[in-house]
């Protein structure tokens, strides 16, 4: 891959894991008397492209009670973010689909002054692979597809929607060795595979 201007990371299993993941918000969803009545797929999309507070509005009065009575899962959940160990040195080295909440960590460690600019599907009301959030990387980057890597663990999300874009594309799968010649297992693995420019 050369000519590389730009490194896109999908944040969750990629930059930062969960350790202590209770899935939350299907949590509520399952412990709800009807589902909020929403399809489950109807509500991820509204827990992924909206804030709590917005949420709370959106959604009936049944989720903001069972959101206030179980916000300390939420609590322990976010509060067992782990950023991978190579993640600051590659980053360094190097040089950039989630609801509002687990932005929250990704600012805590200071991941930001890594980066030039942040997208986060949430703020964009779309999830990946919709090509919205693609293109607006590449509308406030101006880079051609050909110069765009993403970096991300899910082959759906990241590497369809890459593909999609005709970007380059990494996946990065920590827990079984590399089968195909666009898997990494660490970040550090990234360096093999491109000349930035």
């Amino acid at each position: 891959m050369n000519n590389i201007k730009i490194i896109v990371f999908d944040l969750y299993n990629t930059l930062i894991e969960i350790k202590e993941s209770n899935h939350f918000f299907f949590k509520l969803y399952k412990t709800s008397q009807n589902g909020f009545d929403l399809d489950l797929s109807s509500y991820f999309k509204l827990v992924m492209k909206n804030d709590i507070n917005e949420l709370k509005n959106i959604l009936p009065i049944e989720f903001s009670i069972l959101y206030d009575e179980n916000k300390n899962d939420l609590e322990k959940e976010l509060n067992s973010i782990i950023i991978y160990e190579e993640v600051f040195n590659v980053l360094r080295d190097l040089i950039s689909n989630l609801a509002s909440p687990y932005k929250k960590p990704f600012f805590l460690n200071n991941l930001d002054s890594f980066f030039e600019k942040m997208i986060f599907s949430c703020d964009f009301g779309s999830l990946k692979p919709d090509q919205t959030v693609f293109k607006e990387i590449e509308k406030i980057s101006g880079s051609k597809p050909s110069e765009i890597l993403m970096v991300g663990d899910s082959f759906k999300s990241d590497i369809l929607g890459a593909q999609n874009m005709k970007w380059h594309y990494l996946k990065i799968n920590r827990c079984i060795s590399a089968s195909k010649e666009y898997e990494i297992t660490t970040l550090k693995d990234i360096k093999q595979h491109i000349t930035i420019y």
